[in-house]
């Protein structure tokens, strides 16, 4: 497991409690999908309810939802795949769609993608089993985005290590109860987020937890950044 790092301790406060006003506010059961708007210039915060338990997030142009985030132009426009404060998520168009405000963890994937039943089948054996790919197209579809169409994901909390001889293969999460991420829109967005249902590997710890997303406004001069946020560095990817 990857090695968290002493930082500014954050314990003193709440991340229930958002910096302005709250736009939404809504506790993902495990294994379930969520869906909805974020106007450009509010913060969408994702947190780990009980910790060790990884959100699929993916991002579409509200206006246009043809354009649709990238995993390939964020890591190479942040030359980096250890995505954390400062760091922005692209569109496939190379367009500003989300920037990472405040992260109390540091650890993050852009490399795995999403579950599928197809990945599942051959990996593990398993047919017809719950998965992100799945729970993002059932929440996207009724804003006309099918299947094929669900761009690969940047997995919150997810603990996906590189080795030294290149070899990738996905580790429990290092996130802890309270821990989150906020991320300020850069355009006006349609947000989808699975909360994982993977129990074939380690993703989750093996056991599937909440997720709590809260979208709010920030208040006047914060800048759209969180209470006080933790940067942890843990070793083992480029970028750190």
């Amino acid at each position: 497991m990857e090695a968290r790092l002493a930082g500014t301790d954050a314990s003193t406060s709440s991340p229930e409690r958002a910096p302005g006003g709250v736009v939404a506010d809504y506790v993902m059961a495990p294994g379930t999908p969520w869906a909805g708007p974020v106007t450009r210039g509010h913060v969408l915060r994702l947190i780990a309810v009980e910790g060790q338990q990884v959100g699929d997030f993916v991002c579409f142009n509200l206006r246009r939802p043809d354009e649709k985030f990238s995993p390939p132009n964020t890591a190479i426009l942040n030359k980096t795949v250890r995505l954390t404060i400062g760091h922005t998520l692209y569109s496939d168009e190379a367009s500003a769609m989300f920037t990472i405000v405040a992260d109390s963890v540091g650890l993050h994937d852009v490399l795995a993608g999403a579950c599928s039943k197809y990945t599942n089948k051959l990996r593990y054996g398993v047919g017809d089993s719950a998965n992100c790919r799945d729970n993002l197209a059932s929440v996207l579809e009724p804003y006309g985005i099918g299947w094929k169409d669900v761009p690969y994901a940047f997995n919150i909390f997810m603990n996906v290590p590189i080795g030294a001889d290149n070899s990738v293969k996905i580790e429990e999460p290092i996130s802890r109860a309270g821990d989150y991420i906020d991320l300020r829109a850069e355009m006006d967005c349609l947000v989808a987020i699975s909360n994982c249902p993977q129990v074939l590997n380690a993703c989750n710890a093996y056991r599937l937890k909440p997720l709590r997303v809260i979208v709010y406004e920030p208040a006047e001069g914060s800048g759209g950044r969180g209470d006080h946020p933790r940067r942890i560095h843990a070793p083992g990817l480029p970028g750190t």
